[in-house]
């Protein structure tokens, strides 16, 4: 060999040992050594879901009920807001309750008046106030004057068009 060889083979050598020695001195996962082990990781990955799937599985649930919470309100906010009629539904048994202001015209079925302490259900159609238990004749408009539990029972499955908040209940 030559002795250019020999300096550069010695070169390379004193190199390598440098930075095998750099390298160690350097904490897993840091920026002098990036290589890591797979138990180094397993212990990342268990630290930040809070030690465990279950645990985290019931984090998940107590998001998505959060987000089932707030879909509903946002609906019910929309309801509030509409310049529009909704046709619902209500099952015999439920009742509607509105918001005050809530208009509400029974398409089919039978329900009576849920009135409160402040008094009924106003029928704008004939201009009078519905008393509680009485019926709720169809195709009159009816008026929630108030939000205090007024509303109307479903005595036989209903169908109602109403402007407004409301709940089912």
């Amino acid at each position: 060999m030559t002795k250019k060889t020999r300096l550069l083979m010695l070169t390379l050598g004193v190199l390598a040992i440098g930075t095998s020695a750099y390298a160690a001195k350097g904490e897993a996962g840091s920026g002098n050594d990036p290589l890591v082990t797979k138990s180094y990781v397993d212990s990342q990955i268990a630290a930040i879901s809070g030690g465990g799937t279950s645990k985290l599985e019931s984090k998940l649930e107590a998001q998505a009920q959060m987000i089932e919470v707030l879909t509903q309100e946002i609906n019910a906010l929309k309801q509030q807001g509409s310049s529009s009629y909704t046709v619902v539904n209500v099952p015999q048994g439920s009742s509607i309750v509105g918001a005050q202001g809530t208009e509400i015209i029974v398409r089919s079925g039978n329900g009576m008046v849920l009135a409160s302490e402040g008094g009924g259900l106003q029928d704008m159609t004939d201009g009078k106030d519905l008393l509680n238990g009485s019926e709720v004749p169809k195709y009159h408009l009816v008026i929630v004057p108030r939000e205090d539990g007024r509303g109307i029972l479903a005595t036989k499955d209903l169908i109602v068009m109403v402007r407004g908040g409301y709940n089912i209940q």
